[in-house]
């Protein structure tokens, strides 16, 4: 039952037999500018922003912001966003999103969930997101953070099943695939700290679209930490028995397995 197991200890054990490690700030640095590709043409922040339901009066903490998913789209609907991350080179993305978007009240900040944020002047926000960015040793200790931060209501985006990642492409690699530990485990925490959030789900990228074959393989290739000549080989066998060409001359690529988040919420 919920109430009386440890989920926090579940959680941490459960991540040590996952297959993608936690990443350090310089491999986010050096994945910066390939992340925010991927996500450009992703439906998934009009998905988010759809369920949040944004309103002109927040002031909203988005921690773990990355390249700016959530807050350059966000910004139009809200009086401003404080974007956290630990990594400058996301920072660094979306200070150009917000350049080349004339967009003035995103206010970005580099820390994450362990810093002192009461020493970093980080005051509580109307809202508080984490979009997608809960991979952290303490899950609880984030949650209870986000909690505190939060004067009306919190969003969160957790991963359901396995995700962003495509178990077949694993299989393909014959890499073992654990994903670790996923959403529930957050709503079992948030149920012991007296929480009963309302919980939907996002649907995106079964099928994505690229401008070449070889921008099609460097999609799916993040996946992996180095990746042998064989291994390499199989990867872009893969994409090839997968990929369609369009009219256009864009490719196609269509994955089994849909990537699913949990939205989750709630009011304080």
């Amino acid at each position: 039952m919920p109430g009386t197991m440890d989920w926090n200890k579940l959680w941490q054990d459960a991540r040590t037999r996952k297959t993608w490690k936690k990443k350090k700030k310089g491999d986010w640095d050096r994945r910066a500018a390939g992340f925010a590709k991927r996500n450009r043409d992703s439906d998934y922040a009009e998905q988010f922003l759809q369920l949040m339901k944004p309103q002109s009066h927040w002031r909203v903490l988005d921690v773990g912001c990355g390249p700016g998913t959530l807050a350059i789209p966000m910004a139009g609907q809200v009086k401003s966003v404080t974007a956290l991350d630990f990594s400058s080179a996301m920072l660094n993305e979306l200070r150009q999103k917000a350049i080349d978007k004339k967009i003035s009240n995103v206010y970005p900040l580099q820390a994450c969930w362990t810093d002192n944020w009461l020493e970093l002047d980080i005051q509580p926000h109307e809202v508080a997101v984490s979009s997608r960015s809960l991979s952290v040793f303490d899950l609880k200790g984030a949650l209870e953070k986000l909690n505190s931060w939060a004067l009306e209501k919190v969003f969160i985006a957790d991963r359901l099943g396995s995700g962003p990642f495509d178990p077949d492409l694993f299989a393909a690699l014959n890499r073992p695939f654990d994903p670790g530990p996923d959403y529930i485990f957050t709503v079992n925490i948030l149920y012991q700290m007296g929480i009963h959030p309302s919980i939907d789900y996002i649907e995106v990228d079964s099928e994505k679209t690229f401008r070449s074959r070889d921008e099609a393989v460097a999609g799916c290739r993040w996946m992996f930490d180095d990746l042998s000549p064989a291994e390499e080989k199989n990867l872009a066998a893969f994409v090839d028995e997968r990929l369609e060409k369009k009219k256009d001359g864009h490719f196609s690529l269509k994955r089994r397995l849909p990537v699913k988040w949990a939205f989750i919420s709630w009011n304080k």
